[in-house]
């Protein structure tokens, strides 16, 4: 009993040997609580995940070309899902082409949708091997590991006013 009741200190604090003995049993049974979940495996928690699709736009082969002196560009988004291009039309143009290279990065087959808006005025047709489904939208289908084109021209109807358009368009992919 006289031993619990003697006085151990640092400097000038002084407790007695029975309080520090509780303080420690005190800490160790904290530090318990806080590993017993993790040894018993019932932490839970939360973590984000992105899926992104695997049909996306090849920057290195998507391109905008046309005739004569007009301007155009053509901007993908950092994605690869969609596009927008510009293009400076006048009546009489023919070739101006949206040659869209689109990769497929899946070990399956894969089906996607590619709409555009388009403005009034604009005529689109596709000139590559996908079947269109409305007057903006083109059902396609990209094997595995492998990529697809689509290659669309772009003319302006008789009675469009000179200027600069633009043509957005994205890509939904809805298999594979």
């Amino acid at each position: 009993m006289k031993a619990l009741s003697k006085k151990v200190g640092l400097g000038r604090f002084r407790m007695p040997l029975w309080a520090l003995a509780l303080a420690g049993v005190a800490i160790v049974a904290a530090a318990g609580q806080a590993v017993g979940p993790v040894l018993s495996g019932s932490v839970t928690g939360s973590a984000g995940l992105v899926v992104e699709q695997s049909l996306v736009l090849d920057d290195s082969s998507t391109v905008m070309s046309h005739s004569g002196t007009d301007d155009s560009l053509l901007v993908i988004n950092d994605e690869g899902t969609s596009f927008t291009a510009a293009v400076e039309m006048h009546v009489g143009d023919y070739d101006n082409v949206i040659f869209l290279e689109i990769r497929n990065d899946s070990d399956a087959d894969a089906n996607a949708i590619v709409e555009l808006n388009v403005p009034r005025g604009i005529d689109v047709e596709d000139e590559g091997a996908s079947r269109q489904m409305s007057g903006n939208a083109w059902l396609l289908t990209v094997p595995a590991n492998s990529s697809d084109a689509l290659e669309m021209r772009v003319s302006p109807k008789d009675d469009l006013k000179p200027g600069f358009y633009t043509i957005s368009g994205r890509i939904v992919q809805i298999s594979g």
